[in-house]
């Protein structure tokens, strides 16, 4: 099967079991690795609209629904808000980055 097919259907089985949708979900679901540029862009294609996303596949070695155990799920589930923290974070300090107009300097 192809990378992008194999997140795809990664895809649809954390999103059928109602988990969260991250890097690091979806990656724990993969079963070889594959590099961010290839599962970016599909991730961020499935939040911004999952319609969009072409249908899941069926394979023989896909791991059945509730295969991991409760620490793997545990596990992923703090990566994926942990992953969420970093991008609020990133965002504020993008934000306070940005140069503001109204600053202006103290007249002396």
């Amino acid at each position: 099967m192809m990378p992008e097919q194999a997140i795809i259907n990664a895809i649809h089985s954390l999103a059928s079991e109602g988990k969260p949708i991250s890097t690091a979900t979806v990656k724990a679901r993969l079963d070889s690795s594959v590099s961010l540029a290839a599962l970016l862009p599909l991730i961020s294609r499935y939040k911004q609209n999952p319609q969009r996303l072409p249908a899941q596949v069926a394979t023989s070695n896909e791991q059945p629904a509730g295969a991991y155990s409760a620490t793997e799920q545990a596990l992923m589930e703090r990566i994926s808000e942990l992953e969420d923290k970093v991008a609020r974070l990133e965002l504020q300090q993008y934000n306070q980055a940005l140069p503001t107009t109204a600053k202006q300097e103290p007249h002396t």
